[in-house]
């Protein structure tokens, strides 16, 4: 089922006179809510997104402030890695170390306060007001740098205080206790630490699932942006040529369809708006210049829209390709199959009898956008839709 998957939305308008069975304002109607559609899906993925930049928010606090932890206790551990008990030696030189350790911790915490207290000095404004305030665009990019530094070196002196307490009070704690206790204390923080890894791992995983959703969101809503605008071209380019198009409504007729063969050029459309944007044969993809050959043709058409069995058979397969999603095959008499694809709705189960013009499912969408694929088989031949088609 190869296709070139690029929609031609500028080359719509000139094969409208030649492919169209449906009146100008059921063209119109379902393009307007094709765009509906789209800006629906934008604004449901821009909401998406945001929920998910506050989760990784979150996520990356709860991450940092393990890490920090999981650091603290790697550090402290390291000191009694083969310590089984303290001898009054070291009990003075780790006494001294923690006296030592104070007032580095003092010295920090003094440090970040003046920080803060500078900064409301200042006014809370102040960091958005100093990157207002830049007369050039250089200047604002200087000083975006410069905060930028100066807000990581803030996380950086918070994140050492906390390290530095944590440490201070580990020791203390440590030193309190008797030996026995002291050799229960340290296998309970390899405990801890092994505990905190896990959760620091799961945190971190969340996280970097949420960052490839977020990526994904954001590359789709680009891609649906595109979309919008081409639809909104073509409804645009529509209306200032109104007077242009010709009436060439073809309604659903019921017909002996034993034998595709006698109704050639008579088979009713799948579909309500036959708006081909892919036909029979080789494509080329106006990106990339490629070539390949679609074994059926592809119609432009709003999601959710009614899908019709071409004719009387039963499902040889319901199933799920790459890119064209959902799939229906038919097989009628004389070696005949149908194909739908890119399907959002099936309303078959495998094995049913199919009476013609029965509605078999609804339209979906692609990566190009919503659509409707249709192939028609004799055996192991791919035959041109549209010269059996009724348009």
């Amino acid at each position: 089922m190869a296709v070139n998957k690029t929609v031609r939305i500028g080359a719509f308008f000139s094969l409208l006179c030649l492919i169209i069975g449906a009146t100008y304002e059921e063209i119109l109607n379902d393009k307007k809510e094709q765009a509906d559609i789209i800006e629906k899906q934008i604004i449901q993925d821009k909401n998406l997104l945001g929920s998910y930049s506050f989760e990784i928010a979150e996520l990356k606090k709860e991450t940092d402030s393990l890490e920090s932890t999981l650091n603290a206790l790697n550090n402290f551990l390291k000191d009694y890695e083969n310590a089984v008990y303290l001898s009054p030696l070291q009990i003075a030189a780790e006494t001294n170390n923690i006296i030592n350790l104070e007032s580095e911790v003092g010295i920090i915490q003094e440090s970040f306060r003046q920080r803060i207290v500078n900064l409301y000095k200042k006014g809370k404004n102040y960091e958005l007001e100093l990157l207002l305030s830049a007369k050039t665009p250089n200047e604002y990019l200087r000083r975006n740098q410069y905060l930028q530094t100066f807000s990581q070196s803030r996380k950086k002196e918070l994140r050492e205080l906390k390290a530095k307490k944590f440490m201070l009070e580990e020791k203390k704690k440590f030193l309190e206790l008797s030996t026995s206790s002291k050799r229960f204390f340290i296998e309970s923080k390899r405990r801890e630490k092994s505990e905190l890894q896990k959760k620091f791992n799961d945190f971190k995983k969340r996280k970097d699932d949420l960052e490839f959703k977020t990526s994904v969101i954001v590359n789709k809503i680009s891609r649906h942006g595109a979309q919008l605008n081409n639809t909104v071209s073509f409804i645009n380019n529509f209306e200032a040529n109104r007077n242009n198009f010709k009436e060439n409504k073809i309604n659903r007729l019921n017909y002996d369809s034993f034998d595709l063969n006698n109704v050639k050029g008579k088979i009713n459309l799948p579909v309500d708006i036959p708006l081909v944007i892919n036909s029979f044969g080789d494509n080329v993809n106006n990106s990339t210049l490629t070539k390949s050959f679609n074994n059926g043709v592809d119609f432009s058409i709003a999601k959710g829209s009614k899908v019709y069995a071409v004719t009387e058979g039963y499902v040889s397969l319901i199933g799920e390709l790459p890119y064209y999603g959902k799939v229906i095959i038919i097989k009628h008499n004389s070696g005949f199959r149908s194909v739908y694809a890119a399907l959002d709705e099936v309303n078959l189960t495998l094995g049913d009898n199919v009476k013609l013009n029965q509605i078999i499912g609804k339209t979906g969408e692609t990566l190009d956008g919503q659509m409707f694929h249709f192939e028609l088989w004799q055996n192991s031949t791919p035959l041109n839709p549209l010269e059996w088609l009724r348009f």
